[in-house]
Order: C-alpha cells, then structure tokens, then sequence
C-alpha cells in the first residue's frame, strides 16, 4: 500500500516532535503557516494537530482531510460547523496527560493548603515563623468534569483522603467514580467544599460557566483549580473574588488568552497560581503522543477502527 500524505501541524518557534514512530507510514509534511496549510492541503487526507491552539483550521478550513489526531486531550479548537457538520474523523491522544495533570492538581490543593509557597517566600527572607495550615484529610473538593482527567483526579484526590464530589452533564452512576451529579445541582454543591476543580472541556454550555455568580455562591475562603479551558471561568469576575477576599485563592494552568499577556493582573497576585498550560507535560510526552499518533496510523492504513475516537457532534460548534 502506498504511503498517504499526512500534514503536522507545530507552532511557530516549537521543534517538530519525535517521527521516527510514524515518519516510514506516511508521506509527512509539517505546517506552521496559513501558506503552508494551504499548499499542503490539495490531496492531504490526515492531520496530526500538535497545536491547540491553532487558528488555521477556522482560517482556512480542513480541505481534504478524512482523519484529524490531536497531540492533546481537548479538542475545542476542532469544533468548527466544516469539521463538525463533516465525516471527518477525530481522535485524540488520551493516556497520556490525565495522570500527570491529576497530579498537578494534587500538588496545588496541598501547595495552597499547607502554605508552602510562603514558607520558600519565609526562608528567602531568612524568616522563621510558626504558622498553622489546612489539613488534606477530609478535605472537601467538587470536581467539575468526570472525562478522563477529571477520573484521573477524583480517583487520586480520593486516595490522598479527600472527599470529592462529582458533576458532569447528566446524573448517572459510573463503575469507577460513584455517584455524578448533573450540571443543574451544581449551584447547590458549590457550598459544600473547599475546593473547586474544573477539568471540562470548553463548549457553548461550559463558556463562561463559573462567573460572578458562581464565585459568589462557592464557600467564603475557598479556591478555584482550573486545568480544562480558560474560556470557563470569567477571568475579571475570579478577580473580583479573590480582591474582595470571598475566595482565598486559585491554581490557573489555562487561560482565555495564552500566552498569558505580561500585563495581566492574574501575575500579581500571590494567591493566584499561573503556570503556562504545562500541567500534563512529564518529561517525554511528545514521544508518546507521537506513538499514539503512529499506533492509529497503522489502524488506519489496516483499514480498523482507530483508538479513542472523539464524538465531536455530540459537543457541538463553538465560537472562535
């Protein structure tokens, strides 16, 4: 069989990622330019998109292709009405980010509860203070999202001795988390914990979900913790929040705009963590995403069904 095109897709200013997995299966032409997209296009039936964040596809559209990768587990960028509407099949690289993002998370609700960051901030200063801080054990969390980082999360927050609550779109009970809330209970939980994790993905019912009065409704001296999109949280609202003190903090790995501008107030702030959308990012990831990429590739040319097929119609079109 002969070999088929394939376009990647990397940002401008990023290496190209490991292709030794798949570089012998396919005629691969990496893109980082809207030129370079469109002269590659003609005859191109696969994508491998190592860019969330690329604008090219609602730029100039998807062409002939028949098959998308994403190197992420998100797949918002892709949720165009030409994609969409299409036969276009998506598949994303999962097994990859959740566990380590579920760490991250872990990481910042014991960083916030025990004060660590003012403890390295104490002993800069050569400062030796006695302070008490929150405990883990019981501690009360919502996770937001119970897609593969939110099960990844709640399975370790719940060994670490959390109690954590579960909402996703519909009640249900899953084998593996428990009970699952539907979004509609949300407003009543939001009282009940102490901290708030939003893993979901960004669509037109999560945009903006948790503003001004969301925050309002969470527990005086709680924290928010998003790893999802930054497009779910009203950025100014959180601000407002956290100035007034209602919220006593929030752990930030997306945001609306990223790279996060150097004049934005979020950087100020030293209840605020930013970190730059790195959560998942252990040490090899993009060699295992690739392998993901080539483990598909393979079904693909074999004519079978491919791994973690994503149901974008089931998420519907999203704005720009």
């Amino acid at each position: 069989m002969s070999h088929p095109r394939a376009m990647l897709i990397v940002p401008e200013g990023r290496p190209v990622p490991p292709m030794d997995s798949f570089a012998s299966e396919a005629e691969v032409t990496v893109v980082r330019t809207a030129d370079e997209f469109r002269a590659a296009q003609p005859g191109t039936e696969i994508l491998f998109l190592n860019d969330f964040r690329t604008p090219l596809l609602r730029e100039v559209g998807p062409g002939d292709l028949k098959w998308i990768h994403t190197s992420s587990i998100g797949v918002d960028v892709l949720l165009t009405p030409e994609i969409v509407n299409s036969d276009i099949v998506v598949s994303n690289s999962r097994g990859v980010c959740e566990r380590p993002i579920a760490e991250w998370i872990l990481g910042v609700i014991v960083m916030f509860a025990k004060d660590l960051r003012r403890t390295v901030e104490l002993q800069l200063e050569r400062t030796w203070l006695h302070r008490e801080t929150e405990p883990i054990l019981g501690r009360k969390v919502l996770v937001v999202g119970p897609g593969p980082v939110g099960q990844e999360t709640v399975l370790l927050l719940r060994g670490a001795g959390m109690e954590v609550t579960v909402v996703g779109r519909s009640a249900r009970i899953d084998d593996h988390l428990g009970e699952i809330h539907a979004f509609s209970e949300l407003d009543d939980l939001l009282d009940t914990v102490d901290d708030v994790v939003l893993t979901m993905p960004l669509t037109e019912e999560t945009r903006g979900l948790f503003n001004s009065e969301r925050f309002a409704r969470m527990r005086q001296g709680s924290r928010l913790v998003n790893v999802g999109r930054g497009a779910v949280v009203v950025e100014q609202d959180l601000l407002d929040a956290i100035d007034t003190g209602h919220l006593a903090g929030a752990a930030l790995d997306v945001f609306g705009q990223e790279p996060l501008p150097v004049e934005h107030p979020f950087w100020s702030r030293p209840t605020i963590l930013v970190s730059p959308h790195a959560s998942g990012d252990l040490v090899g990831w993009r060699g295992r995403v690739a392998e993901c990429f080539a483990a598909n590739l393979r079904k693909w040319k074999a004519g079978e069904p491919l791994n973690d097929v994503v149901d974008l119609k089931r998420m519907g079109v999203t704005a720009g």
